[in-house]
């Protein structure tokens, strides 16, 4: 009778786990496919809208949430760089006429779109401002601009096709 009950108990743990997903994805089960077109560029930076769409690219492949077509897709980001910015973050004076800048900011912001191309409707819009902090001394503003570009791209996947 033990052994009875404790099978029965082992069955419906196993079978009620597969009702549960970990996927953290608030996706509407109708979308399996999205189009992620080359960001516009409205900043002087030359570069960071290519970088912006390889890298959310790149992260929605990891995801398999989705899948990156070019044509035909059942959602679309669309987004555009409004302003890339590079300036000190922490400085200090070590005269009355010298200031040492230690670490630099580099500011990004991008207005990104995540559209339901098969029920023509606005999953998610917003601006994005991140920055990436790095240290004059041991790092270039490309380590900066790297900082920056993965936490709008960890935003962009949070506001669109992650719940966390």
């Amino acid at each position: 009778m033990i052994k009875r009950l404790a099978a029965l108990f082992v069955c419906c743990v196993w079978l009620g786990c597969g009702v549960y997903t970990f996927s953290g994805s608030t996706l509407p089960g109708h979308l399996k496919t999205v189009d992620i077109p080359l960001f516009l560029n409205q900043s002087l930076q030359p570069g960071v809208a290519e970088e912006l769409t390889a890298e959310l690219n790149k992260k929605v492949q990891e995801s398999n949430l989705l899948k990156p077509v070019s044509q035909n897709s059942d959602a679309t980001f669309n987004g555009k760089v409004l302003s890339y910015k590079n300036h000190p973050y922490t400085y200090g004076t070590e005269s009355l006429r010298e200031v040492d800048v230690s670490s630099y900011s580099v500011t990004i912001s991008v207005e990104v779109e995540f559209y339901d191309n098969k029920k023509d409707k606005v999953l998610y819009k917003g601006i994005i401002t991140e920055e990436g902090i790095y240290d004059f001394n041991t790092e270039t503003e490309e380590d900066g601009k790297r900082k920056a570009i993965d936490k709008i791209i960890d935003r962009i996947m949070q506001n669109s096709v992650q719940s966390w």
